[in-house]
């Protein structure tokens, strides 16, 4: 054989070998891909299945149950809307002592502990 065909049959086995790899790879995307796709829907079946969920827990009757068993909610009436020029300014700490009717607390109670005791004996 001449060195032609020599070069040329070394050319075509590269080439082949080059197929082969090439065909190889993509049959191993192929087959990732595909599981990709399986795993997207499977994803979407969950997404409508709770999105399905969502919609059946959120229903306006069921909540309003749920709401009158749970929260004891009332209506609001006109005189719990207040502005804000009737709301009470901050206090700074150490002010306390300041603010009419709150009562006199033990040592060691803050602002809050004497406001919920101001609360309760007035049976708010």
């Amino acid at each position: 054989m001449t060195r032609f065909a020599v070069s040329w049959m070394f050319v075509v086995t590269c080439a082949a070998l080059a197929v082969f790899y090439v065909s190889q790879t993509v049959e191993g995307l192929e087959r990732e891909l595909a599981l990709q796709q399986q795993t997207i829907l499977k994803q979407q079946e969950a997404i409508h299945v709770l999105e399905a969920e969502w919609s059946y827990l959120n229903r306006p009757e069921r909540i309003s149950v749920l709401a009158e068993r749970f929260l004891a909610l009332a209506p609001l009436s006109a005189d719990h809307v207040v502005s804000i020029k009737d709301l009470p300014q901050r206090l700074e700490p150490g002010d306390e002592d300041a603010v009419p009717g709150l009562p006199e607390a033990e040592e060691g109670q803050g602002l809050a502990a004497k406001a919920t005791l101001a609360s309760v004996r007035s049976g708010e």
